[in-house]
């Protein structure tokens, strides 16, 4: 069966506009996390510099650089399989909860890469200091493990 350049064409647009959307959502989860931090930084309010990863558990550099990169890795994997990029109705609702999970994370590591530490500033009293970027992490992990066990 030949697939007609028409076809082609047709199937190279819908494609584009699904990475452009994807792009435009990454960026605007990471945009807003460090408008978030950087109001709480300048314009008062409560925050800490959390120089460890989740749940203030110490790690030392390489093994953290070396977890992120791994992290980030699988999640650009799954976000770029082939059933998610040309077939936009199996993996449309799963690949925007990776791209708030993606966006959370680069985010956090934003911060690492200026401050040296990530800006927390989510203060519940009965759980860790948190940002948004960690809200995105938690969301995006959530909704896809309940989707997945849909399927």
């Amino acid at each position: 069966m030949q697939i007609s350049p028409i076809r082609i064409c047709e199937y190279m647009r819908i494609y584009e506009y699904i990475l452009v959307k994807r792009v435009f959502l990454f960026s605007l989860f990471v945009f807003i996390d460090q408008l978030s931090k950087y109001l709480i930084r300048h314009f008062g309010g409560f925050y800490v510099c959390n120089p460890n990863i989740s749940w203030n558990i110490s790690v030392s550099g390489y093994v953290f650089w070396i977890f992120w990169l791994a992290i980030i890795s699988f999640l650009l994997f799954l976000l770029l399989r082939k059933s998610m990029l040309y077939n936009p109705s199996a993996g449309e609702a799963g690949s925007y909860f990776l791209i708030l999970i993606l966006s959370g994370a680069v985010s956090n590591i934003v911060d690492r890469l200026r401050f040296g530490c990530v800006v927390d500033f989510i203060d519940l009293k009965f759980w860790p200091v948190f940002n948004l970027a960690d809200i995105f992490i938690v969301l995006g992990a959530i909704f896809l493990l309940v989707r997945w066990r849909k399927l």
